[in-house]
Order: C-alpha cells, then structure tokens, then sequence
C-alpha cells in the first residue's frame, strides 16, 4: 500500500500518518523493497 502511493507521488510523510507509523520506519520499509 505504501510503495503504491510512493509512486503516485504521495509524500512519506502523509503516507506514514495515514498508515500511523513514523517516517524513518516507513523510509526503510521502502528502501528494503525497492
């Protein structure tokens, strides 16, 4: 869900309040599945 609204442009850090998880959580989570 993250990495589909990465790509649509969304930034981090709306995505990471919207899912309730902190930036850097949400930064490695799509880093470790680029």
């Amino acid at each position: 869900v993250a990495r589909a609204r990465y790509a649509k442009g969304e930034s981090v850090t709306a995505i990471a309040k919207a899912l309730g998880v902190h930036r850097a959580t949400l930064y490695r989570h799509l880093a470790d599945s680029a």
